[in-house]
């Protein structure tokens, strides 16, 4: 008991006095103030009125028809300040008046509260069970059977407070993240405004200034967005964490008959605020960047942006087999500086070209190629997967040689076992391979070929990305409609599930990521449908890069930060302006 009075000590006095509780009254938030308080409280505002805000968290309370006089008194808490105040030797004590004990029936003197009737949910007498509690209209059990079902009751909504509690502190932190990496930015940015203004300072004061106090409005505009957003956040956090914390002290030190008074407010405070979602925040809004202005005369600073737009800048290919051409470009990896690999799948060949879309040399292939990576270590590797092989093909992008093979199973169950090969992946330490026919990917050493292990996987990995920085390998599920974001273990983080104009899309396909996010093309299963999507690393759609695609497949970054995508007979290109 000392222990538990010890921790509560913070919470013994009144939010509206400041002083230690007096006939402490409970509201439906499970916050409880003075009667007296109370009573002063709502005279004051709410006079009359059948409801009343919590001090607090303004959440409201239904008053009965007595108002404050007829609210729950929190004996429970009463008894805690009365102990507290005995072992400080306080000269005024609160006590329990017998009136006041909750034990006693008001109604039937002399009885004692054996019962609760669950219909009304109170405390009865023997009388009371033969008199305003007769079934069949009400049911009543002893009161230590109801103090325990019930205490197991609200035990079995802590998981899920815990497990919401969790994910508002994880949105919180996400959203103060946010706000740091836009500070960061307005740091980054307003020291571009300086650097530029410095070499033009006479001339261009009155600009710079301008620009400045553009930049802090916009920081000061969107600061006041991420306050307000973390403000509803930390309140529903602390109203999660203060009614957890008062049913769990309330189950572990309150007697059976204080427990059973103040068990309908607790139980529907709790069932009020279970698995109620974070509001979330924008990410566009953490965007912020400075465009130097390249005119002397007249003296242009630059321009700011909020937003950047990505702009197909090239495109190149025609269906047809000869160079220049293709017949169902399905993947598509960055090689050496300057040149890609196609996956010209009905050409059954592998296409070297530059960025610009020069013919730099042709890989021929017994089968159609499904899927292309590249190795950029000092060996310079090129993987291709054949459609039907059960190997994966490592050419040397120097001459186009083939040097090795390796299968995804241990040599000798290669032949017994059934797979389809669909796509490939790189890290920073090994090769991923999806196969679509067992749903799994495999990890192989980038050497050898080794199989170091085996994931199962939810969604088939027709298209695989990975993000070494964070640890994510996403899988894109072509006619499942969704992708999946894991870890490296196979433990699925997030599922995104596309749409276009409000209607789910038919096909997921390529995918790509890096530190701004997933990027990945779908379409609606028609030519001419085609958008690429981009995604924050938490799976929420920031934007619509590029829309009216033929048929949109295979995607990769290259090391200047474009967008290739292999777009069913041609090459498109995407960077940012």
């Amino acid at each position: 008991m000392a222990a538990a009075l010890q921790n509560i000590s913070s919470h013994l006095n009144c939010g509206i006095c400041r002083d230690r509780y007096t006939q402490p009254k409970i509201l439906d938030c499970v916050h409880s103030f003075c009667q007296k308080c109370l009573e002063q409280y709502y005279t004051s505002r709410y006079a009359g009125q059948p409801k009343i805000s919590c001090p607090v968290c303004r959440r409201e309370t239904v008053l009965p028809e007595t108002r404050i006089q007829g609210l729950k008194t929190n004996f429970h808490l009463m008894g805690i300040v009365e102990e507290v105040s005995l072992q400080a030797k306080v000269v005024s004590s609160v006590k329990k008046t017998p009136e006041e004990d909750e034990s006693k029936c008001q109604k039937h003197k002399g009885e004692v509260k054996w019962f609760y009737c669950e219909t009304c949910e109170e405390l009865i007498c023997r009388a009371c069970t033969v008199v305003d509690h007769r079934g069949p209209k009400h049911h009543y059990i002893d009161s230590g059977e109801a103090s325990h079902k019930y205490k197991q009751s609200l035990k079995d909504m802590f998981p899920d407070f815990t497990t919401d509690i969790k994910r508002l502190e994880q949105s919180l932190a996400t959203s103060s993240q946010a706000k740091q990496k836009f500070t960061q930015n307005v740091t980054k940015t307003v020291k571009a405004v300086k650097d530029k203004a410095d070499k033009m300072r006479t001339e261009i004061t009155t600009q710079e200034t301008k620009m400045i106090k553009e930049i802090k409005q916009l920081q000061q505009d969107h600061n006041r967005t991420y306050d307000k957003h973390q403000s509803k956040l930390t309140m529903m956090l602390e109203s999660k964490k203060h009614s957890l914390g008062t049913s769990q002290d309330i189950i572990n030190t309150a007697s059976d008959c204080d427990f059973l008074s103040l068990y309908p407010v607790i139980s529907k405070d709790l069932k009020s605020l279970k698995s109620k979602n974070p509001p979330q925040i924008d990410p566009k809004l953490s965007y912020l960047s400075f465009t130097p202005g390249q005119r002397i005369g007249d003296i242009n600073l630059g321009k700011l942006a909020v937003k950047k737009k990505w702009e197909k800048f090239r495109e190149f290919g025609t269906e047809g087999r000869g160079p220049g051409q293709f017949d169902a470009a399905l993947s598509i990896t960055a090689t050496q500086p300057g040149e890609i690999a196609v996956a010209d799948y009905g050409n059954n060949r592998v296409v070297i070209c530059s960025n610009e879309g020069q013919h730099k040399g042709t890989i021929p292939l017994k089968s159609s190629p499904v899927a292309v990576a590249a190795i950029h270590n000092p060996e310079q590797r090129l993987l291709v997967l054949e459609d039907g092989s059960k190997y994966v093909k490592v050419f040397n992008m120097k001459d186009n040689i083939l040097v090795k093979q390796f299968p995804t199973v241990l040599k000798h169950q290669v032949d017994k076992t059934k797979m389809n090969l669909s796509s490939l992946a790189v890290t920073k330490n090994s090769i991923l391979v999806g196969d679509t026919y067992n749903m799994v990917w495999t990890e192989h050493s980038p050497t050898d070929g080794e199989i170091l292990r085996t994931i199962p996987v939810q969604t088939p990995p027709w298209f695989l990305a990975v993000d070494d920085d964070i640890d994510r390998v996403v899988v894109s599920g072509w006619n499942t409609k969704k992708v999946d974001v894991g870890d490296s273990k196979g433990r699925t983080i997030l599922t995104i599930n596309p749409t276009i104009n409000g209607e789910p899309v038919r096909n997921c396909k390529g995918v790509c990521c890096d530190s701004s996010g997933i990027y990945l093309a779908v379409d609606q299963g028609v030519s001419g449908t085609g958008h690429i999507h981009h995604y924050d690393l938490h799976g929420r759609f920031f934007d619509c890069l590029a829309q009216g695609l033929y048929f949109p497949q295979g995607m990769t970054f290259k090391s200047d930060s474009q967008l290739a995508v292999a777009d069913e007979n041609s090459i498109k290109m995407y960077h940012k302006v």
